[in-house]
């Protein structure tokens, strides 16, 4: 089991999970008992220089929050980032170890029930936190009910990714999405009244001409068709992608194919 999903089991058992929040817990908010169970005391640093969070004041759609993870030219030595949702039912959305310095920032999306503090959180080689964090007004993005012309699981597994033209610093960017429903577990089927059954991407691994890039563990706050936006070296040839969900389905993407001219 992942230290993702031990972490899930632990908030599940300490009354974490929204519908299970008592109700002092509710106004002072989760971060205080997050902090702990992931950090201990250790202290927290803020330089932008390092790390940064971009996200929106106010959500045009809970279920589809726009997240930045920004790396600055003084980040080179963070070797894993943290993407927290404070008052989400699972508040560690992402969990990244980063093996090439070139990934850079990272952009994803997310899902938010309730107004919430997400935070960046990012350590270097010697044990250094940073944080951003940044409050953003949205509800109801985890427990949105389906209707019944949703179709996200055709295709359920396939891959697209797009490169863009070089940036300085001997780098490009890359996007990633992957057709997956990603059910939150807290879903309802308007047809049948009844929750949907958690299903959701859990891990991605990315390699770049057989190098390791990063590998990302993943949780329920990632929207729905998971979107990654990192950096690779211009100079890569193939960017290779597996992922695994929560059912334990494998799936993999090569790119270009290896079909390809």
């Amino acid at each position: 089991m992942t230290a993702l999903r031990l972490f899930a089991h632990w908030l599940l058992a300490a009354g974490l999970f929204v519908g299970t929040l008592p109700p002092v817990l509710a106004a002072d908010g989760a971060w205080p008992r997050v902090r702990t169970a992931l950090f201990g005391e250790r202290r927290f640093t803020a330089d932008p220089s390092v790390l940064s969070l971009e996200a929106p004041d106010r959500a045009e759609d809970a279920a589809l929050v726009p997240v930045g993870l920004r790396v600055g030219p003084a980040g080179g030595a963070l070797r894993t980032l943290w993407l927290i949702v404070d008052e989400n039912p699972s508040p560690l959305a992402a969990r990244i170890a980063l093996h090439d310095t070139r990934v850079g920032s990272i952009e994803t999306r997310v899902r938010v029930e309730r107004y919430t503090a997400i935070r960046a959180i990012g350590e270097t080689s010697d044990g250094t936190l940073y944080m951003s964090e940044h409050f953003v007004r949205a509800a109801g993005g985890c427990s949105a009910p389906m209707g019944a012309a949703d179709d996200s699981d055709a295709g359920i597994g396939r891959m697209s990714l797009r490169r863009f033209d070089a940036t300085a610093g001997g780098r490009s960017e890359a996007e990633l999405r992957i057709r997956h429903p990603n059910h939150s577990g807290l879903e309802v089927d308007l047809d049948t009244r009844g929750f949907i059954a958690a299903d959701y991407v859990r891990q991605v691994v990315l390699t770049q001409d057989g190098k390791p890039m990063f590998e990302a563990e993943l949780d329920i706050s990632i929207s729905r068709n998971p979107y990654l936006r990192f950096g690779v070296a211009t100079e890569a040839r193939h960017l290779e992608v597996r992922v695994e969900d929560s059912r334990e389905r494998r799936f993999e993407a090569r790119f270009p194919p290896r079909d390809a001219p």
